[in-house]
């Protein structure tokens, strides 16, 4: 879903952010727009867009004034799934991917990146996880929250810079990816239904790709998968009779959201 948006500063910027929110415009291939004294709604008819992108001190703020939409980057649960992982109380993705140290694996739906980063902190220094984004707006904010976002403990900071995120379709990436290139490919395809009802979720949900999982997409990542293909689901989504889903795992015993794994 492509968003017609501008990039602003917030009021009174220092030099250093108008530089920042130049750079943002090219990323976005979007028009960088002066702030002065005006309010997001007056800059969003001004320039006849829905969205605008603030570059502020602390981080950039993506607002959409008539659907009140603010989205930042933020890791999410990741950093409580992973303080999960270490007390021994295990993570339902990783069980699916069945994911070790040394593994590489290949997000198809990078989203905010929390699962990503879990997946990165499992398969540590000597793995790899690349993340594919389609929506370039949500692509770029998690490139740059990866990189920039602080957070602890160091381990946690650590499997965050070490994700390769890219903005691409995997519509587009998977058939460019080599055979047996990683040794799971992942999907997170926003739910037919929402399950979550935060307001976290609900944003994603309104900027996110809606667009279901192919036939010929899963076809791309089992050519693409050493191991396994791993999507995640809504508890009895007609996905697992439409594809070739040999296991399914439930993330907890009374979860509505499943794991669909298909081995290679």
């Amino acid at each position: 879903m492509t968003h017609h948006l501008v990039v602003t500063t917030s009021r009174r910027p220092a030099p250093k952010l108008i530089v920042e929110a130049g750079q943002w415009a090219q990323r976005l291939e979007a028009k960088a727009v002066p702030r002065g004294d005006c309010s997001l709604p007056t800059i969003a008819a001004q320039e006849n867009v829905a969205g605008i992108l603030v570059v502020g001190a602390n981080r950039p703020i993506y607002y959409e004034p008539d659907r009140g939409i603010q989205y930042f980057f933020h890791p999410s649960m990741a950093k409580v799934r992973i303080h999960n992982i270490k007390s021994g109380r295990g993570d339902p993705m990783i069980t699916a991917m069945g994911l070790a140290d040394g593994d590489e694996v290949l997000d198809c739906t990078l989203g905010r990146g929390a699962d990503a980063i879990v997946a990165s902190w499992i398969v540590g220094p000597k793995g790899k996880v690349v993340g594919v984004e389609k929506v370039p707006l949500l692509a770029q904010l998690t490139i740059d929250g990866l990189q920039n976002y602080e957070i602890k403990p160091t381990d946690v900071a650590a499997a965050l810079r070490r994700i390769q995120a890219h903005p691409a379709d995997y519509n587009h990436y998977l058939p460019k990816s080599g055979t047996d290139s990683f040794d799971v490919v992942y999907f997170d395809p926003i739910f037919d239904e929402p399950l979550e009802r935060s307001q976290d979720m609900a944003v994603l949900r309104a900027l996110g790709d809606e667009e279901p999982v192919s036939v010929e997409a899963i076809e791309q990542a089992l050519r693409v998968a050493r191991r396994a293909v791993v999507i995640k689901q809504r508890a009895g989504t007609a996905l697992w009779q439409q594809l070739p889903f040999s296991v399914q795992l439930t993330s907890g015993t009374t979860s509505r959201i499943e794991y669909g794994v298909i081995s290679v």
